[in-house]
This record gives C-alpha cells, structure tokens and sequence, in this order.
C-alpha cells in the first residue's frame, strides 16, 4: 500500500500538466478584463488623488511658512500627499507594478538643521 501511495505522488508530482514549475498561462479574457478595469478605476481613484494632492500642497505650504520655513516640515507633508499613483493601471491590477497612493519617494527630507542646496531658506 505505501509503494502505491508513494507512485502515485511520484507521478503527480512528475507529471508536467500538474507540475508547480509550469508558467502560468495569460488569459486573453483576463487581459481584457485588466485593460478595461484600469481606466475606469482611474476615472474614479484619480479625482479623489488630485483633491488629496492639491490639500497635501497647500497645507505643506502652510506647514513650512508656519514653522518659519522648515523644509522638513512642508516636505514631510508634501512627499506622501503629493507624491504616488495617480493613475491605475493594468499592470499594476496584474502585480507586476506596485500600486502606491501615498508613496514618500526614494529620497528621504532633508536631516534637520540643514538645507537643501538652491533653498530659498537660507539659515
């Protein structure tokens, strides 16, 4: 019984319609689906995004006047309100790209007490 057992999950397991390793095949229904998905996500996602965009600008602008000109301050309001996905997009339905709303950057504001060259805040 256990010789059977165990061919039997040879052959599963070896077998290439069943085997884990085997690419996973496109679907053109599905890619259709994504490419009419994606806009009209976007029709929606994107108003919504700009709204949060433009308050994150202005109160950025605020943050930095109010706190005497403090890049971090503003930036630290700018980077994730501003910044990110505006749109969605097939891609980014499917996994292959990240979907990020509210994405910070690859760079960091500047540490505090220092200044970022060309600032109009000079200390």
């Amino acid at each position: 019984m256990r010789r059977l057992l165990v061919g039997f999950l040879m052959l599963v397991v070896l077998t290439p319609e069943v085997s884990l390793a085997q690419q996973v095949q496109q679907s053109t229904g599905g890619e259709l689906g994504r490419s009419v998905a994606a806009p009209v996500l976007s029709v929606v996602y994107f108003p919504v995004k700009l709204c949060v965009g433009i308050a994150g600008a202005l109160l950025g602008g605020i943050s930095g006047w109010a706190t005497g000109g403090n890049e971090r301050a503003a930036e630290g309001i700018w980077r994730p309100t501003v910044g990110g996905s505006y749109f969605v997009t097939p891609a980014m339905l499917e996994g292959k790209e990240p979907f990020l709303p509210f994405d910070g950057g690859t760079s960091a504001p500047p540490p505090p007490g220092t200044v970022s060259p060309g600032s109009m805040y000079q200390p």
